[in-house]
């Protein structure tokens, strides 16, 4: 159904799909009648994530975004509004059906991904849930982003959790997981490190043994789950990703595999090539994902080597079509009119690709990114971090943006282990005299969240930075031997504790060194239980014999970057590791949602 998520992988993603898809198609044909979906807008993009637009045009259904004032269509009986379970959205939906209730109209309520009580009493007391006919819940858990990745697309996961400390995200994580082993089977062994991804496993636990899943049936498809929170390593989240799809959502940001650029940088581009510009509106939209032409081979490169990729493709895609011209006969003709769409779409792709780079190299090259840059590597260096930095001084004094001002203070913090308290004091003092006294109210936010702390006598960075070689001084970012080259410098930690962990006896000797990091490190075995519907599988362990990969489930709880999944992909391109990942998260991040989420 989506051509993006089907390859040779033995988790198949499309599967997933596949069966959110259907949980809506099941939903949609019980309602006899015209039909009209009205849409909350974050939804928009996730739904076109697990239901292609085939399955409303074959139904003659009709999508609308859900707006105060959105008007109702005329002459559709079945009106369907599929909503997240907020409050604030039951008051528009409320008043909505007040003003259009009508005989011949019939309401009703998808919940995505879970029905709320809370949300059912308020449209009580608001006079309007006897209007509606069907009442349901798509469980809608884990978006497919792409082959290997899947997202519950949600943004304010940790800000939830650790700032308004509300666990509803850990539980939607937990019962996504079960839904998981539902589709592939149980998975055996786990693994992780903190006190949010301790709380999804305790849950998952919990709801599995409730329907004898976890511990009954034949081992799945997934060997192992490697649960790990965003709490362990938030220097990542806050870095700048240097590879070329981190570097697109970092400045333009990709939404559910799109990009969305203004259309006159490609109408010069076009103008450049000599070809005609056809721009329909002010904006062009790109699909990213694997199925597209070149991305798959850019996406996870260092920038650096971008532009080397692009030329090489340029020529031969030149090369292609100057010798197909020179070939006379009907059968050459033939075979270059068979190839030309695929040359055609390739040219294309490069020429996007090409323009995309240009407009990402003028924003690298400027001073201030170069500034930051150097800054971030120095504090990763754990050069002068016990002390203000006079970088960030020097930012205040010129009233610098303030988000990255809080950026790269918790950077500092974070390799510091913590800040002094007079430090902390310091900066706290000089931000209110710079910005004004309710950029104090921010950096409680942050406190709340663990971001900015005070230092206790643990040292976890500075001895991590050494016994997993987090910096790289001599780093190869063109065909890089390390995953420190998705930073140029720096291996996130995340990754690289993953990376220990493929090692024999890598999660044992591990669990000492990350010992100092926030949050439980814990361990869990699901065995079969012989006699109540399962056996042991004669399967050799995780396929180690048969030389297939073993396929693990790194879950990130509270957000990745795609700089950490090009990590991932980067160690499962080494053949000693023989490892196939499914990456999952809350979110996919980058150091701006991610700091905007906690201030929000």
């Amino acid at each position: 159904m989506f051509s993006y998520l089907q390859s040779q992988r033995r988790v198949n993603l499309q599967l997933l799909q596949e069966s959110s898809c259907q949980q809506l198609e099941l939903l949609l044909d019980k309602l006899e009648g015209t039909k009209a979906i009205i849409l909350d807008d974050v939804l928009l993009g996730p739904l076109g994530l697990v239901a292609p637009p085939s399955l409303f045009s074959e139904r003659g259904i009709k999508l609308l975004k859900l707006e105060k004032e959105t008007r109702m269509p005329k002459d559709y009986v079945n009106i369907i509004y599929l909503v997240r379970p907020l409050v604030n959205i039951m008051d528009d939906i409320a008043g909505q059906v007040l003003k259009n209730s009508d005989k011949n109209r019939v309401f009703h309520l998808f919940f995505v991904p879970r029905r709320s009580c809370l949300c059912e009493k308020h449209l009580e007391q608001k006079g309007v849930y006897g209007s509606f006919g069907m009442v349901e819940e798509l469980s809608w858990n884990f978006y497919p982003i792409d082959n290997d990745v899947i997202s519950m697309e949600n943004l304010m996961a940790f800000k939830d959790v650790a700032i308004d400390g509300d666990p509803t995200a850990l539980y939607q994580a937990a019962v996504g997981l079960v839904q998981l082993q539902r589709i592939y089977g149980r998975i055996p062994k786990i693994y992780g490190k903190g006190t949010m991804a301790q709380g999804v496993w305790d849950r998952a636990k919990k709801l599995g043994a409730e329907e004898k899943l976890l511990s009954t049936g034949e081992k799945g498809t997934i060997d192992q789950i490697i649960l790990l929170d965003r709490q362990i390593d938030l220097l990542s989240a806050f870095a700048t990703q240097l590879t070329y799809e981190g570097l697109i959502d970092e400045f333009y940001g990709v939404k559910q595999n799109q990009l969305t650029l203004p259309a006159e940088l490609f109408a010069k581009s076009n103008e450049r090539d000599g070809s005609p510009a056809h721009m329909t509106s002010d904006k062009k939209t790109i699909i990213l994902n694997s199925g597209e032409t070149l991305y798959p081979e850019l996406r996870n490169k260092n920038f650096n080597e971008i532009g080397k990729i692009l030329s090489r493709s340029a020529r031969d895609i030149s090369a292609a079509m100057n010798a197909s011209s020179q070939e006379n006969s009907v059968q050459e003709m033939k075979r270059l009119v068979d190839k030309l769409p695929a040359l055609l779409a390739q040219k294309q792709s490069v020429a996007n690709h090409t323009t995309i780079a240009e407009n990402i190299r003028k924003r690298l090259d400027a001073f201030e990114f170069t500034d930051d840059l150097a800054a971030e590597q120095e504090f990763m260096m754990c050069e002068d971090i016990d002390k203000p930095s006079s970088y960030i001084e020097d930012l205040m004094a010129k009233k610098a943006d303030l988000k990255n001002v809080l950026r790269l203070m918790c950077i500092q913090c974070a390799a510091a282990s913590g800040f002094k308290e007079k430090v902390l004091t310091y900066y706290k003092r000089e931000l209110a005299h710079v910005y004004g006294i309710e950029v104090l109210l921010k950096i409680s936010n942050l406190e709340k969240a663990g971001v900015l702390y005070t230092q206790s006598e643990s040292r976890a960075y500075a001895v991590l930075r050494k016994t997993l070689n987090l910096t790289v001084d001599d780093v190869i970012e063109v065909n890089p031997k390390d995953i420190s080259y998705v930073h140029s410098f720096y291996a996130p930690l995340i990754a690289r504790i993953v990376e220990q962990s493929l090692k024999p006896l890598g999660w044992q000797s591990l669990k000492s060194q990350i010992n100092n990091l926030p949050g439980p490190t814990f361990e869990d075995f699901q065995a079969p239980l012989i006699g109540i519907g399962g056996r042991h599988s004669s399967t050799p362990s995780e396929g180690s014999s048969l030389n297939i990969p073993r396929v693990v489930l790194v879950f990130i709880v509270g957000g990745c970057t795609f700089a950490e999944i090009a990590a991932l992909r980067f160690l499962a391109q080494d053949e000693d590791n023989n490892v196939e990942f499914v990456v999952a998260t809350t979110k996919i991040i980058t150091k701006n949602t991610f700091l905007e989420s906690l201030l929000g």
